[in-house]
């Protein structure tokens, strides 16, 4: 009797499709123009996709063997190729100085809540990227730019320190290109270590020119991990963690300046447990993105983890520091 079923060679290539649409969006992305907003728009979802298709795969594999009747290597390399999906992060295991780094959209009602729910959190420093709240029960505020004339009201910040907590910090000047500028969170934490919380001039929708010269400023004051030149409070030789919203996805323009300059990279891997965009905030609340990073060097960092707040657009970041402040 003949065989109905459909041939293993065209069940190969609708099962291997979806891995093979990652690789050529990942390379596709490059051909994008860098200074456009459509393109850094392009760009950000060609790099973005790869780990939603590794998760598409090995659900599209059984579909196309239950549609094919048959199985076919290309099954198996599906399945094997979800860990790309990404890895959930840890337990937290309340060892080490806490760190809350969290745009929470100066757009949003809910002040109280906010900070409440920042409070909740228990971190022992928090920046406050775009910031709504004034204040943080149980914590000092060290720093602000609340009496400055900034450009918008998402240009805020602010850093809070819990009791007994050493650090000393300031909020930047806003700096960018072409009236794209955004401020920098700085503080030197138990008076060794260099803490940086970005925000990044948002290339969509109207103008990318300022995001990558603000990056590129920032990464420029660093080398082998550490502050190649004093800053704020921070010290030449303190070393560094760099860590908020940067409004790129991982491995794009944007995030590049700070790749061989010592630093690491703890939400590697980790793929679609580390997407913090959009989550509310007046968009939907699905994160799709990683617009939000963490930088490391010079010292160990562990326990991070995504942090969901009231009213914020974006998922905020906590993590400790295990040495070396």
């Amino acid at each position: 009797m003949e065989d109905a079923r459909i041939p293993r060679s065209r069940i190969n290539g609708l099962v291997l499709a979806p891995l093979i649409l990652a690789v050529i969006l990942r390379l596709v992305a490059e051909l994008f123009p860098s200074r456009e907003v459509w393109g850094h728009m392009g760009h950000s979802i060609g790099l973005s996709a790869w780990p939603w298709l590794c998760l598409i795969a090995p659900f599209w594999a059984l579909y196309v063997r239950w549609r094919g009747g048959r199985w076919a290597w290309s099954m198996g390399v599906a399945f094997l190729c979800l860990p790309l999906a990404g890895l959930p992060f840890g337990a937290d295991s309340g060892q080490g100085r806490s760190v809350l780094v969290a745009n929470v959209n100066a757009y949003t009602a809910g002040r109280t809540d906010l900070a409440e729910a920042m409070a909740l959190v228990g971190a022992d420093v928090v920046i406050e990227v775009e910031a709504r709240a004034k204040q943080v029960p149980g914590m000092s505020r060290k720093a602000h730019n609340f009496d400055t004339q900034v450009s918008r009201p998402s240009h805020y910040s602010a850093v809070y320190c819990r009791e007994g907590v050493e650090c000393e910090a300031v909020i930047t000047e806003e700096f960018g290109a072409q009236n794209m500028v955004m401020p920098l969170a700085i503080v030197r934490i138990d008076g060794s270590l260099c803490l940086m919380g970005t925000h990044g001039p948002p290339p969509v929708p109207f103008n990318i020119a300022g995001l990558v010269p603000y990056m590129k400023r920032i990464a420029s004051y660093i080398e082998d991990g550490h502050m190649a030149k004093p800053w704020g409070p921070c010290r030449q030789g303190d070393p560094v963690i760099v860590a908020g919203d940067m409004n790129a996805v991982p491995g794009s323009w944007a995030t590049r300046p700070f790749e061989g300059r010592g630093l690491s990279d703890p939400t590697m891997g980790h793929g679609l447990f580390a997407t913090t965009w959009p989550s509310g905030g007046d968009w939907i609340n699905f994160p799709l993105m990683q617009l939000d990073h963490i930088w490391v060097g010079g010292v160990q960092v562990g326990d991070v983890r995504t942090v969901r707040l009231p009213g914020s657009d974006h998922q905020a970041w906590f993590f400790r520091i295990k040495d070396g402040a």
